[in-house]
């Protein structure tokens, strides 16, 4: 399911890379589709890296190393970096505005969304899904200027659109919060969650 989402948001280009390529599986549906012409697959893991290797054998090129480091000058028209945590995520970005870049952060995706857009990314898709009993985040962004609201940055930048599987973590989320103990940070939290539900109240 996750992977089906991402690669519904990959264009037809010339170079794709998948970043943390895991198992290759991504980039073997890339060239199946034959959405790219040349195919980067590249993890810091070897065993991993392997395992690609023997699912794609000559139809791609493999890096092994930290991030994009191992591509040296090579600029993929499309970059995914999914399955790790938004730090990693972050760092691996550090300083590197690429044409088109779609990340599933599995955490701090607040401060995910906030860092990129502060340093020339704009956010042209930003969704989540829910697969295997967790939700993910996917998000699509290319070079722009883009400033977001608190509640963009904290819930996605179209939460407004209230499709169901936002709604159902908003609820989860909500739940929880409510649970904890009322501390001034959960008010603040409880205050946005409620700016939400009257932003779609509204659309209704």
């Amino acid at each position: 399911m996750r992977l089906n989402e991402i690669f519904a948001l990959i264009d037809k280009t010339k170079i794709f890379a998948d970043i943390g390529c895991d198992h290759g599986q991504l980039c073997k549906m890339v060239y199946d589709s034959g959405k790219a012409e040349r195919i980067i697959a590249s993890d810091i893991s070897e065993a991993c890296l392997n395992k690609a290797r023997a699912l794609l054998k000559d139809n791609a090129e493999y890096y092994c190393g930290d991030g994009l480091q191992p591509l040296k000058d090579i600029v993929p028209d499309i970059t995914v970096i999914s399955g790790m945590g938004g730090n990693t995520i972050l760092h691996i970005l550090k300083g590197r505005l690429l044409p088109k870049l779609i990340i599933s952060p599995h955490n701090d995706v607040y401060k995910v969304r906030e860092n990129l857009t502060s340093e020339g990314y704009k956010i042209t898709e930003d969704k989540v899904i829910f697969d295997s009993g967790k939700f993910y985040d996917i998000i699509k962004l290319v070079p722009g200027a883009q400033n977001l609201t608190e509640l963009q940055k904290t819930f996605g930048v179209f939460f407004d659109r209230g499709d169901k599987v936002f709604l159902q973590r908003l609820a989860l989320y909500k739940k929880k919060i409510l649970s904890y103990k009322r501390t001034a940070e959960n008010e603040i939290k409880l205050q946005r969650i409620s700016e939400v539900e009257q932003c779609l109240k509204s659309k209704m």
